[in-house]
């Protein structure tokens, strides 16, 4: 037993130094030292104080024991436990204190970080408009307080047990014989620590008012509290607090002697009980249901305005601008077609999709990889005009998956000592594509670069071996003596490398492969036998003390996914799910979101963070969040994380948020790097983040309302449309574009996303943006959509892929044996109306010879009703602007089933209700015959059940349904050739 303990305190001591010399390798020893310290310190005084008051109780238990005992049976069962703790009573009464401490201690430290915000916390600029406490009070000071006031009713539990446990060992207190069942002593004693514990109750009750600024309202499904919370239940509160303290008096006046009956105590407390449930439980619930209920606008009206001004301030959104936007019924195609602020710029190559086409075509060697997900950035360069051209691009980082290695290379010295790292930076255009293949435009490394009309390297990269990233988190042993070959390989000579890295002194060329040596100090020193004897240890590897790899210039490098990186540097922040590769100043770093967040903020709603940030990436390349639920919530912090050398700066982004002003104190006042010191090449990379947009999206659904009274009936709620390209209830991903939005001068790199009615999911209500304006502000808006006929994403999915166009090309696809995969449905302001494009990727099955790459086959449009399905984007622009002129009838009018003219026009204006004064000789519109009707409504059927197959089914499945939709379009078209349409 003894051996088993020292093991696990040796193996605490090294984990302990262990963990100091990783936050010694990345500068932020003050970060370790601070949390250790005051975990430290809160056992050391709240295992003190529970010990001695423990101690305390016991003694005077057993000071104040009786001198004799009854002769019952009950207490000479008892008398063999008296005669063994009697003789060393001082050193049982220690022991089980310090056990009780050491508990209460573990409890304790725990609450460091609860602790640290206590001491150090500041105000907010909001306050809750009931009670009149700054919202730094909730945050900051409450949970302490409230910690407190749990620790101070165990403690007073732990002594009423340890004092009854003592008393009844020692006869002062008993359930049989004749006379008193209870000593003096005993009743004074334990009538103090019940009084005690009722006044702690008053106290309890006191900070119970406060949360209900905090929990949620049950007549209006928000947090905060409402009509009954405030009034019937708060005056519940005040009278229990009364009571509570009345109830705690007569204790006392009991305890002293006055009487030595227990009917008096009992009803004390019995008072306490019958006021908790009446006034607490029975008075609230009958306010509920017969005041609240059947008035609930005007009743809980107020209070749901407190929550909907709360909520925007606590998320970020106390500025967001809401402004309609206008659509035509019949939008200008050849306007659009025009158009020079955002058509130029929109984004064809899905980076989603096209990873496999990273990987196999910029894969010279098995092990190099690419994360899942890619992602979206922009670069301004200079172009063969001498024009300087800002333009977003597909990049990600050729990374080492350890997952990858062979048998061979799974040899514990080749894994960790040669294997350690990946190489490059890679770009690619998103407005073109190389014959359906990404247009790579830097860091290619390949035999065929490919030929590409933007030219490569516009992206200058001089360091470009990627130690650290997402896919790689095995600890690697770098460096060596200059006198000693380089063993970490590099990447192979055998292909063209577009950027020119052969005069590195640190490189050698060994056979086919290229060769180097790790140069920077992100590491841990390991050439000591000490530190190697603390990594064997740590590790489990005994290898570290046995290996010749290793010397006196060697580096551990561990930790190295960069979320999990600057978690432990920042331990206070939630990680965003998904950072993003930028090349600045030509170093290659990872940016990260780091959030402030917290639960306890007055009057604002309360989200599930991985709820509200799950889409269709969402455990594919980008992390899940953790599920917990949030009422706060702002992006603080921009991480920067060096993929070389593993150097991680936090520099300021929100200079006003209360919590991470706190944490930089906390951690010496130098934590965190000055907004006004962040370097301009830097903040040019940076974009609005992913995970705030998503929750601020899923708070918008029905906070984007600001009358209360419409917020609580309803009607105007919005829902976040599901992904079309999946066919299944997953959300929509957000997505990155280059464009300029409706009021902006100017094209913005922005986030944005789309809304329907939550009533009508095939229509459009709104498209949300957030982005960077020219002062690096963050900028948050909602564009309402009024007038025309737009869809919803889904439904425009639909009725691009029930086109004959992209029905013929499913058809080829499934009988050639390829897979059809859809890009992200983009939906983009242009002009006078919604430009809705998606791409077609086609890629072969899996077979002998592997995957063949996704490959940007065709683009699909909608603008203004009309479907364009071609190779390229201008082509099917060209094609909606053609139907325009013509005034053919759109897609979603064929679609519907809605009558047209002969020429397929659709009414502009609405009829007048009174005949005019002369008749007229035109037709009315035609409507279809009934055998047309059905045939549309067996096409719609069809394609949904098309759908269903696609996503869910199996290739045979799909193949039917594929035959059945074909199937139902010819009968549509010979039923609309019968009736002579």
């Amino acid at each position: 037993m003894g051996a088993i303990v020292l093991l696990s305190v040796l193996g605490w001591l090294v984990s302990l130094r262990t963990s100091y010399l990783w936050y010694e390798s990345v500068g932020y020893t003050s970060v370790f030292s601070t949390m250790m310290w005051t975990r430290l310190g809160l056992f050391g005084v709240f295992a003190l104080a529970m010990a001695a008051w423990t101690g305390i109780n016991l003694y005077l238990a057993y000071r104040f024991r009786p001198d004799t005992w009854p002769a019952t049976s009950e207490q000479e069962g008892l008398e063999r436990y008296r005669e063994l703790i009697s003789p060393k009573a001082g050193w049982w009464i220690g022991g089980v204190a310090a056990v009780v401490g050491v508990f209460a201690g573990m409890s304790a430290q725990s609450r460091w970080e609860t602790w640290l915000l206590f001491r150090e916390g500041g105000e907010f600029a909001w306050s809750d408009p009931v009670l009149g406490m700054n919202a730094g009070f909730y945050v900051f000071r409450l949970p302490f307080w409230q910690f407190l006031i749990g620790f101070g009713f165990a403690a007073v539990v732990v002594g009423i047990l340890a004092s009854l446990s003592a008393y009844y060992l020692y006869g002062a207190l008993r359930f049989s014989g004749t006379g008193d069942r209870m000593s003096n002593a005993a009743r004074i004693h334990l009538s103090v620590l019940v009084a005690l514990f009722l006044g702690l109750k008053a106290v309890a009750y006191y900070f119970d008012r406060f949360n209900f600024t905090t929990q949620e309202n049950q007549v209006t499904d928000i947090v905060g509290g409402g009509y009954t919370e405030m009034t019937a239940l708060m005056n519940a509160k005040n009278a229990l607090i009364w009571v509570s303290v009345i109830a705690a008096v007569v204790i006392l006046v009991f305890s002293w002697g006055f009487t030595r009956s227990l009917a008096l105590p009992a009803a004390a407390l019995g008072l306490v009980v019958v006021t908790a449930i009446a006034a607490g439980g029975i008075y609230p619930a009958v306010v509920r249901n017969f005041q609240v209920e059947p008035n609930r606008p005007q009743r809980e009206g107020p209070y749901a305005q407190h929550t909907i001004d709360g909520t925007r301030y606590a998320f970020g959104m106390e500025d967001l601008e809401t402004t309609t936007y206008p659509v035509a019924s019949q939008p200008d195609a050849e306007a659009m077609a025009a158009d020079k602020s955002t058509v130029p710029f929109v984004r064809l190559i899905d980076p989603f999709v096209v990873s496999d086409a990273f990987t196999q075509a910029q894969q010279p060697r098995s092990f190099y990889d690419f994360n899942e997900k890619l992602d979206i950035d922009r670069y301004t360069y200079t172009d063969e005009n001498g024009n300087e051209v800002t333009q977003d691009f597909v990049v990600g980082l050729r990374e080492l998956n350890p997952a990858q290695l062979t048998d061979e290379q799974q040899d514990w010295t080749v894994t960790h000592t040669v294997y350690t790292h990946g190489w490059g930076f890679v770009s690619a255009s998103t407005t073109e594509s190389d014959n359906g293949a990404p247009c790579f435009t830097s860091g290619v490394l390949s035999d065929d670069p490919g030929n590409c009309q933007i030219g490569n390297d516009i992206i200058d990269v001089e360091k470009p071996q990627i130690y650290y990233g997402l896919l790689n988190n095995e600890y690697a042993i770098v460096g060596a003596p200059d006198t000693e070959t380089p063993r970490e390989y590099d990447r192979p000579i055998d292909v063209a490398v577009s950027d020119d890295d052969s005069t590195e002194e640190d490189a050698e060329e060994i056979g086919d492969d290229r060769y180097t040596t790790y140069e920077g100090e992100g590491g841990v020193d390991i050439g000591s036998i000490g530190h190697r004897l603390l990594y064997a240890w740590e590790f489990q590897e005994p290898r570290f003390l046995l290996s010749d790899q290793i010397n006196e210039e060697s580096q551990l490098l561990y930790n190295r996914n960069v979320r999990e990186r600057v978690q432990e540097v920042a331990p206070f922040l939630t990680i965003e799910a998904d950072p993003y590769p930028a090349v600045v100043d030509g170093e290659i770093v990872w940016i990260v979101d780091g959030y402030t967040t917290t639960n306890n903020f007055p009057y604002a709603d309360r989200v599930n963070l991985a709820d509200a940030t799950n889409d269709t990436y969402s455990g594919q390349g980008v992390a899940n969040q953790s599920s917990e639920e949030i009422n706060y919530m702002r992006s603080s912090v921009k991480a920067v994380v060096n993929a070389y050398d593993g150097s991680v700066d936090l520099y300021e982004f929100d200079e006003e948020d209360p919590i991470l002003q706190a944490w930089n104190q906390i951690y010496g006042g130098d934590l965190v790097i000055p907004k006004d010191e962040t370097p301009q090449g830097l903040i040019d990379h940076f974009r609005y983040p992913q995970d705030l947009f998503k929750v601020q999206r899923s708070l918008l659904q029905r906070y984007h309302v600001n009358e209360a009274r419409t917020f609580i009936e309803g009607g105007e709620a919005w829902a976040t449309p599901s992904d079309p390209s999946q066919g299944s209830e997953v959300t929509q991903p957000a997505y990155y574009v280059y464009a300029t939005y409706p009021e902006q001068s100017q094209p913005y790199f922005q986030l944005t996303g789309s809304f329907t009615p939550r009533n009508r999911p095939n229509a459009l209500a709104s498209l949300m943006s957030g982005y960077y304006d020219e002062n690096g502000d963050p900028q948050l808006k909602v564009f309402d959509v009024v007038g025309g006929d737009d869809q919803s994403v889904r439904q425009i999915h639909q009725i691009i892929t029930s086109t004959s166009e992209v029905v013929t090309t499913l058809r080829d696809a499934q009988q050639a044996g390829t897979t059809v995969e859809w890009g992200n449905l983009l939906a983009l302001p242009v002009g006078d109306g919604i430009l809705y494009l998606e791409p077609m990727y086609l890629r072969r099955q899996a077979g002998g010879q592997g995957e063949e790459l996704p490959r940007l086959t065709n683009v699909a449009i909608s603008y203004g009703g009309y479907v364009g399905f071609a190779p390229t984007f201008e082509q099917a622009v060209d094609m909606v602007v053609e139907k325009y002129v013509s005034g053919a009838p759109s897609e979603a009018e064929q679609n519907e089933g809605e009558g047209e003219g002969e020429e397929g026009e659709t009414p502009t204006e609405t009829p007048s209700e009174t005949p005019t004064d002369e008749p007229t000789t035109e037709a009315p519109p035609a409507t279809d015959p009934p055998e047309v009707e059905a045939a549309i409504e067996n096409v719609i059927a069809a394609q949904e059940a098309y759908e269903v197959a696609r996503t869910s089914g199996s290739n045979e499945e799909e193949g039917r349904a594929l035959d059945d939709l074909l199937a139902a379009l010819d009968q549509l078209q010979a039923a609309r050739e019968a009736a002579g349409q």
